[in-house]
């Protein structure tokens, strides 16, 4: 899948809502690929719409874990991450969102794009006060 040809940028907000079946491994390949995309363009603010991923198992708490790490190790502190999965995906404590605080990246996961462009909307760019 090409990251590229599926982002969208409105109102300085890079929008990614990729579709198709792929594994757990697969997807946080293609969202880490937006966020540097996002962060080699100097685009603070990413959405993710994983909805139209299929066949993608329930994470556990360590591939939560790695897939944090993962998109911090990317974005650099520069890209802040709204993410958008189905209700069942989300950890009912929020693991992979405190796991991605620990190592730097903003990132809150939602059930609703509304939430979470709202959230998007309502922090500041990385590098503004």
């Amino acid at each position: 899948m090409s990251v590229e040809s599926t982002l969208e940028l409105t109102a300085g907000i890079c929008q990614f809502r990729p579709r198709g079946t792929c594994t757990f491994v697969e997807a946080v390949d293609i969202i880490r690929r937006a966020v540097g995309y996002c962060r080699q363009r100097g685009i603070g603010k990413l959405l993710v719409d994983g909805r139209g991923l299929s066949g993608i198992s329930i994470p556990t708490l360590i591939d939560r874990f790695l897939m944090a790490e993962d998109w911090a190790e990317e974005a650099k502190g520069m890209v802040i991450v709204s993410l958008v999965i189905h209700e069942e995906y989300i950890h009912p404590e929020k693991f992979g969102v405190k796991v991605a605080a620990a190592f730097g990246l903003t990132l809150e996961v939602f059930n609703s794009e509304t939430a979470a462009m709202e959230w998007l909307k309502s922090i500041n760019s990385p590098g503004q006060s």
